[in-house]
């Protein structure tokens, strides 16, 4: 991450917007009972640390070209219960709290922060869950009320937080979700 950040001021001249967007979850993730201790790290892993070391060297590097913004990647599953994704939940509600924090603790210095929360968004991997049949992803595509996201659905959000039309806007956790958290 710190050589990445780096590469990019040398290369920009700057940093004004972070995009921490890696993540996802697995077939392997339960219950907290059920669930593999190994899965509940790699899903702490990958989505909370990755962000968190992202904001680690990614905020010194904005605040140092003078602010912008922080794009953290949540999920619908921090703003509601679902059964049997305790791992991914947890790792994902975790960016929405840490998201709030640093908006908090970073606003002097004109770093807005803020999360998107997606539902299923139909990416090639949650596509082929799709097309295979997986019942559990008929049901949750089932449940959006207005069609299923789109990845460019995510990145329209994810452009609006990294423009200046956003620069009021900080610590807020946004879903684009279909519906899903209201129903």
């Amino acid at each position: 991450m710190r050589a990445a950040i780096d590469t990019a001021v040398r290369h920009y001249g700057g940093l004004h917007v972070l995009h921490n967007n890696a993540g996802g979850s697995t077939p392997g993730d339960n219950t907290v009972v059920e669930a593999p201790i190994e899965e509940f790290w790699r899903a702490i892993r990958l989505d909370l640390f990755g962000s968190f070391l992202g904001c680690r060297f990614g905020i010194p590097a904005i605040v140092a070209s003078g602010g912008g913004s922080v794009i953290n990647m949540a999920s619908n599953v921090a703003l509601m219960g679902v059964a049997g994704l305790d791992c991914y939940t947890a790792a994902k509600g975790g960016i929405a709290a840490i998201t709030r924090s640093m908006a908090v603790e970073f606003a002097s210095q004109k770093v807005r922060v803020n999360a998107i929360a997606p539902a299923a968004t139909m990416t090639d991997r949650v596509r082929g869950r799709f097309e295979a049949g997986n019942p559990r992803v008929t049901k949750i595509a089932a449940a959006h009320l207005i069609g299923l996201i789109q990845p460019e659905d995510i990145a329209n959000m994810a452009v609006f937080l990294a423009s200046d039309e956003s620069r009021m806007i900080t610590g807020h956790v946004y879903p684009v979700d279909s519906g899903i958290t209201i129903s």
